[in-house]
């Protein structure tokens, strides 16, 4: 048994990992108990939909023999074939940060991250987040939105360097744009 390796997604396999740790953890599959202690993810991506984004920009994974964890990575122009993050990316062009329209600047979406339940809190995001920094160093910020019920998930992104930019609705749900200045981090 190693430990626990960082590095892209590249197979059909990883693909498959990824799926199924999505499907285990959306919030529909959950009870309230597991949502409120655990997070959750709300959006449901189809294999086919997840290759297309692992082919413009592949996700960052966790394995330990199997995907333990990811974070997908998606381009304004792979936003468009999704409802969800469609919307979410018509939010984040007319946000404002430090006062310039996100629009007018490069940043990549994290459409999604999890760790599997049993791989909590060793410090994981932080490693999936350090690599996806490297490679993704070509844009200037990172960005994201975290549904206000989803206290763990906000309270780990703003441990990796996130911070609140906004508020938006999350299919129907209230949440916040958070986003990560690779250009000007402390």
């Amino acid at each position: 048994m190693g430990s626990v390796k960082v590095g892209l997604a590249s197979t059909d396999s990883d693909l498959v990992g990824i799926k199924n740790l999505q499907t285990k953890n959306l919030k529909t599959n959950l009870s309230s108990e597991e949502k409120k202690a655990e997070g959750f993810l709300t959006a449901e991506y189809t294999m086919s939909y997840l290759k297309r984004i692992n082919q413009k920009s592949p996700a960052v994974i966790l394995k330990k023999e199997k995907v333990v964890g990811y974070a997908l990575a998606v381009t304004k122009d792979l936003s468009k074939e999704h409802e969800m993050l469609n919307q979410l990316f018509l939010k984040f062009e007319k946000q404002k940060y430090k006062n310039t329209l996100l629009s007018s600047e490069s940043y990549i979406v994290v459409a999604q991250l999890c760790v599997d339940k049993s791989y909590r809190g060793m410090g994981l995001v932080e490693k999936m987040y350090s690599f996806f920094k490297n490679k993704y160093f070509d844009y200037k910020y990172c960005v994201t939105a975290v549904d206000n019920k989803n206290l763990r998930s906000s309270k780990i992104h703003k441990k990796n360097g996130f911070l609140k930019i906004g508020e938006v609705l999350i299919g129907n749900s209230p949440g916040e744009i958070i986003l990560w200045d690779w250009q000007n981090e402390k």
